[in-house]
């Protein structure tokens, strides 16, 4: 009898779990090491996937991961075709996303081509400066009408440029920007870095998606995550520290 007891509580417990267990799409940067397609197996490797995995293990709940240029994260989650995305914050984008737990705070500045003197604010003036289009990087950066920015789809388009001197220096985030000049070859090219602060990487769920209601599960895992010191791990393990 106790043990039909005991099979019967492990069956409804299954159950349960089937019943709360949610299927999730989660979108972002197509930028390497946060996320990017590792070409020998075709799945998404970096700090996004790595954390999402972590997310869906300990939650409990599936979850598909789209890789996307910047400009079309919004879209979907404004339209709710995606439930949720882990990049960096923006206000403006409160109305159409609810923010949840801090992933990482990610250094965001200026990197000079080799040559380029770039150690104050002012030294900006007159550089042609790479900046990924819809990026907020530091309010003063953002609204300076006096410098001159060259609005990119994406980090490679810059360093492309840069490669051939057609600009000065690429702002956004530091360590993204010198792990691809690494992996392009150009270390060597990376001059003077001017800090412009940080920027918060959070969880974002969208306000349209039918499972926003799981948002504290999520929340929980990466809490969970940073208190065990996984999070840290997986950053430091993907060059992201």
């Amino acid at each position: 009898m106790l043990i039909r007891g005991l099979v019967l509580a492990a069956v409804l417990a299954g159950w349960a779990v089937q019943a709360t267990a949610a299927e999730l799409r989660f979108i972002t940067l197509d930028v390497a090491p946060w996320a990017s397609i590792d070409p020998a197996s075709g799945q998404p490797v970096g700090v996004f996937p790595s954390v999402v995995r972590e997310i869906a293990r300990r939650s409990g709940h599936a979850i598909t991961m789209s890789l996307q240029p910047f400009t079309r994260i919004d879209r979907e989650l404004e339209a709710g075709t995606q439930d949720c995305t882990i990049i960096v914050w923006n206000d403006s984008r409160s109305s159409i996303v609810q923010r949840g737990e801090l992933v990482s705070d990610h250094p965001m500045g200026v990197i000079a081509r080799k040559g380029v003197t770039l150690k104050a604010y002012g030294d900006l003036k007159g550089l042609t400066i790479s900046v990924l289009r819809g990026l907020s990087i530091e309010p003063r950066f953002d609204g300076d009408l006096g410098l001159a920015k060259d609005f990119d789809v994406d980090y490679g388009q810059g360093l492309a440029k840069m490669e051939h001197r057609r600009l000065d220096a690429i702002a956004g985030a530091v360590p993204t920007i010198l792990y691809l000049a690494k992996q392009r070859g150009m270390s060597d090219m990376m001059g003077d870095v001017l800090s412009l602060g940080t920027i918060p990487l959070v969880l974002q769920c969208s306000k349209a998606s039918p499972h926003l209601s799981l948002t504290p599960d999520l929340n929980r895992a990466i809490r969970d995550m940073r208190d065990d010191g996984t999070l840290q791990r997986i950053l430091e393990e993907n060059y992201f520290t």
